[in-house]
């Protein structure tokens, strides 16, 4: 009589479950939505600047697709039951299924190509290095190194993957443990790859750390800069995840026996991984998108009227009391946010010789020249609390009436 065949219960299991499949599906195409994004604001950010496109713009583009692409088998596979089923377990042993039969086939799909994947990504990062560091010799020469360093590794590992066993495909998805068997040692080789996806990783972002530090410029911005780089420890912290879990999963059997599950987290952590490490890749590039967004939000601001305030000072010079007044209503100002206070409602600091200033100004060319301050952080949030001055010069051929206060 033939064993009953039950699924195993969830407390036989050393490692949680992953079994929200709707979940899954919505971080796919999120994540898939989040790398187009990035992709097409890298290339409106090179079309600001007028720099022209560069080799890395187009290894970013390359990237995103394969990302896509490994994104698709990730998406097919949760949908079709492989990501998020489960084996069916007796007496501690997978038994052979039509599920997990498709399962080999999605995860020989998906393993063959993050090989590509992470090899593009990896040198999409480091060809940005090398345009941006380019004034530094001995970078773009580490550079260049890396990149034939993950070039080779790239290679290797494809292949290997690709021929794990031999020229008999069909063994890429026979049952697992006739893979084990007649397959080269995945299990290890796999583990060398893991191990050496976070190093390189690690090298990678770490890289212009050093140089970063070194340059000319306020400590703030070093900062931020580096916390831009920094994010890319998320990658590194998905990849360490991916490998433990991969381990305990593949060298602690006994006590994760269900097949399926296991190869729902390894695939799991591989995609978050690959999508937040082309994201993170497109980020450095991505400063005049920033900016631009930040000069609309602030000129919004000034067109309603949120926190700005705009002063005359086109006056060739005060007398010594003006001056004073002027400072001292400044000063009040600046305490209070209350424009009103500079010489009643008009906002001028008035002086006797501004008489002869405005008679000029009915004839020919005049260049009016306004000051202008935010009473608050809202406008420019890289500002605390006090006064944000600004200016604004143009420059006039038509006729205009003398000023009136």
């Amino acid at each position: 009589m033939a064993p009953l065949q039950v699924a195993m219960p969830v407390e036989k299991r050393a490692l949680a479950l992953v079994s929200d499949r709707v979940g899954l599906i919505i971080m796919a195409v999120i994540f898939s939505i989040l790398v187009i994004t990035a992709v097409i604001l890298r290339f409106s950010a090179r079309n600001v600047t007028k720099a022209g496109l560069r080799i890395d713009d187009w290894f970013a583009v390359v990237s995103l697709i394969f990302t896509l692409g490994l994104n698709g088998i990730f998406l097919a596979g949760t949908i079709e039951g492989v990501i998020t089923g489960h084996s069916v377990v007796v007496n501690d042993l997978p038994v052979t299924n039509d599920l997990e039969i498709l399962t080999q086939k999605y995860k020989y799909a998906y393993q063959t190509t993050e090989k590509i994947v992470f090899g593009l990504i990896k040198t999409t990062i480091l060809l940005l290095w090398r345009r941006l560091f380019a004034r530094s010799r001995r970078l773009v020469i580490i550079c260049h190194v890396m990149i034939a360093i993950i070039a080779a590794w790239t290679v290797a590992f494809f292949f290997e993957t690709v021929f794990q066993c031999g020229t008999r495909w069909s063994l890429n998805w026979a049952p697992i443990f006739v893979f084990l068997t007649m397959c080269t040692a995945s299990l290890d080789v796999l583990t060398v790859f893991g191990v050496t996806d976070i190093l390189t990783d690690l090298i990678i972002l770490v890289m212009p750390i050093p140089l970063i530090w070194s340059l000319q410029m306020p400590q703030r911005k070093k900062i931020a800069v580096t916390g831009i780089f920094a994010l890319g420890f998320f990658t590194i912290g998905a990849g360490i995840a991916r490998l433990f879990y991969y381990l305990e999963t593949s060298y602690h059997q006994k006590e994760n026996p269900d097949f399926i599950a296991d190869v729902t987290l390894t695939l799991l952590w591989s995609t978050i991984e690959v999508n937040v490490a082309l994201i993170v890749c497109n980020l450095p590039v991505l400063g005049p998108i920033f900016r631009r967004f930040r000069s609309n939000v602030a000129l919004i601001s000034r067109r309603v009227g949120i926190s700005s305030y705009w002063i005359d000072i086109t006056k060739e010079r005060t007398d010594d009391d003006a001056v004073n007044k002027g400072s001292h209503q400044l000063s009040d100002l600046s305490r209070t946010g209350n424009l009103s206070t500079i010489d009643g409602e008009s906002g001028t600091v008035t002086s006797s010789s501004q008489q002869a200033t405005r008679d000029t100004w009915g004839k020919g060319r005049a260049t009016v020249a306004s000051a202008g301050f935010s009473g608050g952080a809202e406008e420019n949030p890289n500002h605390g609390p006090g006064i944000l001055a600004r200016t604004e010069i143009s420059t006039t051929f038509e006729e205009r009436s003398p000023l009136t206060v």
